[in-house]
């Protein structure tokens, strides 16, 4: 919403290589093209915009089963279409479990253009937090 932005969809393909891939981690790397459509809310002045980019990107999962896990992902589109411009975006959470079936989570967003439309911003981002009670048969 600070963005400006109502809609976004991302259309991608590429190829990726797993880094490393065990029973506690997982690291991944993926190159490949994108379509991305972003349709901005009526109070700003730009209309929607297409944008054909190159899609580079990893994740990370580090776990530990039932336990604790961390999961990051980034991916950055530099724009083909619009060459100059790039899209960034991030996503990173945690989750450990406390006791019994109590567990606490954390996580974080953060969504950057390098260039916006007129009267808009750049970036988007933010936090949340969170406790949680599992119950029933797992």
């Amino acid at each position: 919403s600070e963005q400006g932005i109502d809609r976004q969809t991302t259309l991608g393909g590429g190829i990726g290589r797993y880094l490393k891939n065990t029973n506690r981690a997982r690291i991944s790397v993926l190159g490949g093209f994108a379509w991305q459509r972003s349709n901005y809310n009526e109070s700003s002045a730009s209309a929607a915009q297409n944008v054909a980019a190159a899609m580079i990107g990893a994740e990370v999962k580090v776990f530990k089963f039932k336990k604790t896990n961390l999961n990051i992902t980034a991916t950055l589109f530099p724009a083909i279409s619009e060459p100059g411009r790039y899209f960034f975006l991030t996503n990173e959470s945690y989750y450990i479990k406390l006791f019994s079936n109590l567990s606490w989570n954390l996580s974080f967003y953060g969504n950057w253009d390098n260039r916006p439309p007129a009267g808009l911003s750049g970036s988007d981002y933010g936090s949340s937090t969170g406790l949680s009670w599992t119950f029933g048969n797992r």
